[in-house]
């Protein structure tokens, strides 16, 4: 057996099942995401960089126009791609790069092996490679932008060192976000349509994996999403219109990149028996963080429903009456608060028919009191910007 090189594998190896496998994942609803997201629980680094090849030769079997434009970016943010020679196939050239050559591979492939086949089937998201047909309206391309934009806002507020910097970015791309989620509702209403629910899998890693979910659904709740936590799957789905879908992706990275360093800074803790405690206190923090922020997202949502009313009154000014002015903004305000308590109700039934035996369990975690005070405190110095979404 050669420990070094590829050239003695060929068709032989383990490629062309692991390649099945793959393809069998995406049958059951798994996206390029998740299945990293599973490899990365396996204590070997080598399982998910040989996925990751596999995942990206298989896309690239495709026409580039046939694939989701959601696979690409998945694959991108992974970091999969096709950098073996044309000649060579991913396992053997993998082996070639690999510390401990083929026998390290081949070990990674049985690992691999039995992970994809006990994978359960999901729901499908998107459309499959080969499958993916390209959209006629120019408004994913539209968000795409503005998506940058806000990514870049929520960037720079997680690195400043300046509080009052960071909640100015902030502010600036939550504004982004509310009045795009405004504006593509009214539009939808105007159209006669648009886009139905949709979904998204929000990475839960562990540890505390449920403190986690709690701040996903918490960032879901406050713009108009439900979100699912599927246990031991490390994800979460959350059912919402696309663009309010967005906000929970890009609000959740942010506000879990906050949590973890202000839960980082507090350090260890131990119990006055002189027994580390520090997982309690971190499981703790993480809720009542979750929970806090949930409080302040409800109450920016309020807050930017008045504003939003305030904003309306006087674009409706010009040359009639203020009263007549306030009536008309009253007027458009009451009729835009029909359109997103619609939308509400087609989230819940999407949510329903999505999960029909959906269940509701609390938690039966012990709580650390300390751990519990110090997360609502950095939950209280978390910056959140303007208000969130409209609340009907």
């Amino acid at each position: 057996m050669s420990t070094g090189g590829a050239g003695t594998r060929g068709t032989g190896g383990p490629g062309p099942q692991l390649g099945r496998l793959v393809q069998e994942a995406w049958a059951r609803g798994w996206e390029p995401v998740d299945l990293h997201r599973v490899a990365t629980r396996v204590e070997s680094a080598l399982v998910a960089d040989l996925l990751g090849d596999l995942m990206a030769a298989d896309v690239a079997r495709y026409a580039p126009v046939t694939v989701d434009a959601r696979w690409k970016a998945q694959l991108e943010e992974i970091g999969a791609f096709v950098w073996w020679r044309p000649e060579e196939e991913p396992v053997t050239a993998r082996a070639a790069r690999a510390n401990g050559g083929w026998a390290a591979v081949s070990r990674a492939a049985a690992l691999l092996e039995v992970t994809l086949k006990v994978l359960p089937p999901i729901e499908q998201l998107s459309a499959r490679p080969g499958e993916a047909t390209p959209r006629q309206a120019p408004g994913p391309e539209v968000d795409q932008r503005l998506l940058s934009r806000v990514r870049m806002m929520l960037a720079k507020a997680e690195s400043t060192t300046f509080p009052a910097e960071a909640e100015t970015f902030t502010a600036a791309a939550q504004k982004l976000m509310t009045r795009h989620s405004i504006d593509r509702a009214l539009l939808d209403r105007d159209a006669g349509g648009g886009d139905g629910p949709a979904a998204i899998r929000v990475g839960v890693d562990r540890p505390y994996e449920s403190a986690r979910f709690q701040l996903v659904s918490a960032i879901a709740g406050a713009n108009r999403c439900t979100a699912v936590w599927q246990k031991g799957l490390g994800f979460s789905t959350v059912v919402g219109f696309p663009t309010d879908l967005r906000a929970v992706e890009l609000l959740f990275t942010s506000l879990m990149v906050q949590a973890t360093t202000a839960m980082t800074a507090a350090g260890s803790r131990e119990h006055w028996t002189g027994q580390n405690r520090t997982r309690s206190f971190r499981r703790s923090f993480l809720t009542a963080f979750a929970v806090r922020i949930g409080e302040r997202l409800e109450l920016a949502a309020r807050e930017g429903q008045q504003e939003w009313a305030d904003a309306e009154s006087l674009e409706s000014g010009g040359d009639v009456s203020r009263q007549c002015a306030g009536d008309r903004a009253t007027d458009r305000s009451d009729r835009t608060s029909l359109v997103l308590a619609a939308r509400d109700q087609e989230v819940e039934a999407a949510v329903a028919e999505r999960f029909p035996r959906l269940q509701t369990r609390r938690s039966r975690a012990s709580l650390d009191p300390e751990g519990w005070v110090s997360g609502t405190s950095a939950a209280d110095r978390a910056d959140l910007g303007a208000p969130g979404r409209l609340a009907t």
